[in-house]
């Protein structure tokens, strides 16, 4: 009997590589840009607990990293987690400076990545070419975060 070779569904195979808080923070990320949580509104530790289905550690700690500089969150003492309201010229800004910076960590990692991590890559790219042809947003945000965990 031929034995095949599992492929585990991209949520599980993500959670591998990555820690259940950074794909709690993607996922709030991803309901933001996707305008489910539009600016101003608060984000409730107990609602996105159950809506992701993970305990409130990660859910705080997602809001940790989200303090930590990334776009689209904001604290206020006292007051709890909201979604930002980004002004177009300051998300222009974060868009150049991200693009910037994903070259050059292409760039230097190009010198040393292995013939094997080069394969996985292009076929982790070649999915996301596909899920944008075919407007599958939840294909490619999961491709994408296993493309930049890695």
């Amino acid at each position: 009997m031929a034995t095949s070779k599992v492929i585990p569904h991209p949520t599980i195979a993500l959670l591998r590589s990555a820690s259940l808080s950074s794909a709690a923070q993607q996922e709030i990320e991803r309901l933001i840009l996707e305008g489910e949580l539009a600016p101003g509104t608060k984000l409730a530790e107990a609602w996105l607990s159950e809506r992701l289905g993970v305990s409130r550690g990660p859910i705080r700690e997602a809001f940790r990293i989200a303090r930590g500089g990334r776009p689209g969150t904001g604290q206020e003492k006292n007051r709890g987690v909201f979604v930002r309201d980004i002004p177009v010229d300051e998300a222009s800004e974060i868009y150049d400076l991200r693009a910037v910076m994903d070259e050059l960590a292409g760039r230097r990692l190009a010198g040393s990545i292995t013939p094997e991590q080069l394969k996985r890559a292009r076929v982790i790219v070649d999915g996301m070419d596909q899920a944008a042809r075919s407007d599958d947003a939840d294909a490619y945000h999961l491709l994408n975060l296993q493309f930049t965990t890695r």
